[in-house]
């Protein structure tokens, strides 16, 4: 971090869980442990290119939350707090309030808000997140005359891009990290990584909902999670490319019962619930 008088006042803001889930997504499990494990791979070109000075440096992670590596253990987010606080953030926890979601957006919204009125002025504010919430925040930083950056998932839609002065994409990111499209270790089921394939991102995100869901989604509320995560529909992205509801969740291996509203998805170990 440089001493420059001139240099920019920074705040980062990240969402772990996000950025891990894009990251394994598009380049793989390997990239995104390499993210959590080692920040200053990415954190040092993430400031470059102009004096920068990151004073605030804050990370929302629900601790419970893990990735699969290669081999198909599970590390726990929670194993990556040394590591984080060694690069400088404070770590908040942010275990899920629903079935569903954790309070990551929310805590993320407050506090850039705090910061905005704190007697420090922050010139730049860099989120780490591919949430499309986080459009009206944006939008409010612009209209303060902040400068915002995002780093976020590499297809994102134009609202979202337009509401940020800069992205940064994941392949990006990845790039920082040694990825190298097509290698050996890379995501083997991908021509295009980082979802060119928008029917492959809507079944990840699927994927990731249901397995963190804690009992039976009720698919209207399914559609809508997956409209915020990727700003497609269900329906517009053709059920993930397998043109019915059915076939999409047979494919997933996910069950659907009848009811109110379209009724309920659930995984297998789930259908006693």
């Amino acid at each position: 971090m440089t001493n420059d008088p001139a240099a920019l006042r920074c705040a980062i803001f990240l969402d772990l869980d996000n950025l891990l889930s894009g990251l394994r997504d598009g380049a793989g499990p390997e990239y995104a442990l390499r993210f959590a494990e080692n920040p200053a791979d990415w954190l040092e070109p993430l400031l470059a290119g102009q004096p920068r000075r990151a004073l605030l440096r804050r990370c929302y992670m629900n601790p419970a939350g893990y990735l699969e590596d290669h081999t198909g253990n599970r590390v726990r987010f929670g194993e990556f707090r040394h590591a984080l606080l060694a690069a400088g953030f404070e770590v908040v926890d942010c275990p899920r309030v629903t079935r569903l979601k954790n309070a990551a957006d929310v805590r993320i919204t407050l506090d850039v808000m705090d910061a905005v009125a704190a007697p420090v002025r922050y010139d730049e504010f860099i989120l780490l997140s591919t949430d499309a919430d986080f459009v009206p925040l944006l939008l409010r930083l612009r209209a303060l005359d902040r400068r915002t950056r995002l780093v976020a998932h590499p297809k994102l839609g134009g609202i979202v891009r337009g509401a940020a002065d800069e992205v940064i994409g994941l392949d990006t990111v990845a790039d920082w990290l040694g990825w190298v499209p097509g290698a050996a270790d890379a995501r083997p089921d991908a021509e295009d990584a980082f979802g060119d394939d928008e029917a492959e991102d809507v079944l990840a995100v699927v994927r990731d909902i249901m397995a963190e869901a804690q009992g039976p989604v009720h698919l209207p509320h399914l559609g809508q999670m997956v409209r915020a995560r990727t700003g497609q529909t269900l329906r517009g992205s053709e059920f993930g490319g397998h043109g019915t509801l059915e076939d999409m969740l047979a494919a997933l291996g996910l069950l659907r019962e009848e009811g109110p509203g379209g009724g309920w998805v659930k995984r297998p170990d789930q259908v006693n619930l």
